[in-house]
C-alpha cells in the first residue's frame, strides 16, 4: 500500500474538514437556525414556521446529509482525478471561503453561531488544499461560478430535506422520523 500523496491528503481532507465541521453544525445548527431565519429577507421562501422557529432537528439531520452527497462527491471526484476535477476545486475553494460566513454571522450576531468553532480549520483547510495542488502543478480550473455553483447546492439540501419530512409526515401532519 503506497503512502497517500500530499494532492491526495488535499483531496481527500475536503471530506474529512466537512465531517469535522458539519459534526459542530448537527450539534448547533437547530439553535442558530432561529436566529439566522428570522432575518432571512421576506422575499426568501421558507416553509410555515422556520422563520419563527428555525429549521427542526429532522430538518438539519437531513440537510447535511444531502449536503455531505456535494462535499464528499467532490472529495472523491478530487481524488480519482489527482486534484484535476473543476467539481473538487472549486468545491474546496467554496469550502474554504464558507468558513469566513461562519466567522461573519458570529460577529454579526456577537455570539457563537453554528459552525464556528470549527471555521478557522475550514478557512485553513482551503487555503492549504489551494497551495498543495498549486506546489503539486496540478492546473487551477477554479472559477467565480464553479465557486458559487455550491450555494444552490445548499439550497438544493434544504429543500431537499422539506421534501423528505413532507413525504414522511403521515396524515395527522406530526413527522414519522425522530426530530
Amino acid at each position: 500500500m503506497r503512502r497517500p500523496s500530499p494532492v491526495d491528503a488535499a483531496t481527500l481532507g475536503l471530506a474529512v474538514c466537512y465531517l469535522l465541521n458539519d459534526s459542530e453544525e448537527l450539534a448547533t445548527y437547530r439553535a442558530s437556525s432561529a436566529w439566522l431565519l428570522r432575518r432571512a429577507p421576506e422575499w426568501v421562501p421558507l416553509p410555515e414556521g422556520a422563520r419563527r422557529e428555525g429549521w427542526s432537528q429532522a430538518h438539519v439531520n437531513l440537510a447535511i446529509a444531502l449536503i455531505g452527497i456535494h462535499w464528499v462527491g467532490a472529495s472523491l471526484a478530487g481524488y480519482r482525478s489527482e486534484g484535476r476535477s473543476a467539481w473538487f476545486q472549486n468545491a474546496a475553494a467554496a469550502w474554504g471561503l464558507h468558513g469566513f460566513v461562519h466567522l461573519a454571522a458570529c460577529a454579526a450576531r456577537r455570539a457563537y453561531v453554528s459552525g464556528a468553532l470549527t471555521a478557522p480549520a475550514v478557512i485553513a483547510y482551503g487555503a492549504w488544499a489551494r497551495r498543495t495542488l498549486r506546489r503539486a502543478g496540478v492546473p487551477s480550473r477554479v472559477s467565480v461560478a464553479g465557486v458559487a455553483a455550491s450555494l444552490p447546492v445548499l439550497c438544493a439540501a434544504h429543500a431537499g430535506a422539506e421534501l423528505l419530512l413532507a413525504i414522511a409526515r403521515p396524515a395527522s401532519g406530526t413527522v414519522a422520523v425522530k426530530p
